[in-house]
């Protein structure tokens, strides 16, 4: 008697096991999901002679702004681990307060439907520079053993040095915030940059054109922005000269 308790003890805890993380994953399916829409109430639509598109999506107390540069596909090819980058902007306009979990998603729409967050700016940065770290080494370790390359690598470790230090700069600065912001009509806004991981094999490389869905995920509902790149000839910005 005791074993046959023992084996529906355990039976259980295994059904358990497989099913919560199903009933997780539909709770979060549950929170109602407003879209942003061309021509709906408070929905805006913005090509800036920067050449980047602004999406904003207004509703009670709150204005919410999605950034996206018309190029980014290219320039995530640029960037360190093909990060895809843009801005977000969150307002609150009520006179009490209001939490925002800076909880940024993005649905690959075209490679499976992949969901990924937003990734932690101080741990981005810390992957950097321990990558850093082990190309410093790795470039010693080169020249040691043929010092005829010493003038060659040497170039090459101090202009990734600069672009690292550049951007882990950059990261630390103007980054959007990881953790909860309570914010008032003393601080009504919150906003930085966000970067999402790309290079894994579930996305892979680039297709032809690009389908996203950005999601910020509030506590009572998800704010969603579909958008394409790169831009189609009718959406193509002229962009304005630096001064």
């Amino acid at each position: 008697m005791p074993r046959a308790r023992f084996f529906r003890a355990k039976l259980a805890f295994g059904i358990c096991a497989i099913l919560l993380p199903t009933f997780s994953r539909a709770e979060k399916k549950q929170l109602p999901a407003v879209r942003w829409t061309a021509g709906a109430p408070g929905c805006t639509f913005e090509r800036g002679d920067d050449g980047r598109y602004r999406w904003t999506m207004a509703g009670n107390d709150l204005k919410v702004t999605l950034l996206v540069d018309s190029q980014e596909l290219t320039k995530s090819r640029r960037r360190f681990y093909r990060l895809l980058g843009m801005y977000l902007s969150v307002t609150y306009t009520g006179q009490g307060k209001f939490e925002f979990p800076a909880d940024v998603r993005i649905d690959f729409v075209r490679h499976h439907d992949v969901l990924e967050a937003y990734s932690d700016p101080t741990e981005l940065a810390t992957r950097l520079q321990n990558d850093v770290d082990t190309l410093v080494f790795e470039t010693e370790r080169q020249i040691k053993k043929n010092p005829t390359i010493a003038d060659e690598k040497t170039a090459r470790l101090r202009e990734y040095e600069k672009e690292a230090a550049e951007f882990i700069e950059f990261l630390s600065t103007q980054s959007l915030d990881p953790t909860t912001v309570t914010l008032t009509p003393g601080n009504p806004e919150a906003h930085g940059w966000v970067f999402f991981v790309t290079s894994n094999k579930w996305i892979g490389p680039w297709k032809e054109r690009e389908d996203f869905i950005v999601g910020v995920w509030m506590k009572d509902k998800i704010w969603q922005f579909p958008f394409s790149l790169p831009p189609t000839e009718g959406d193509l910005i002229l962009r304005k000269p630096p001064e």
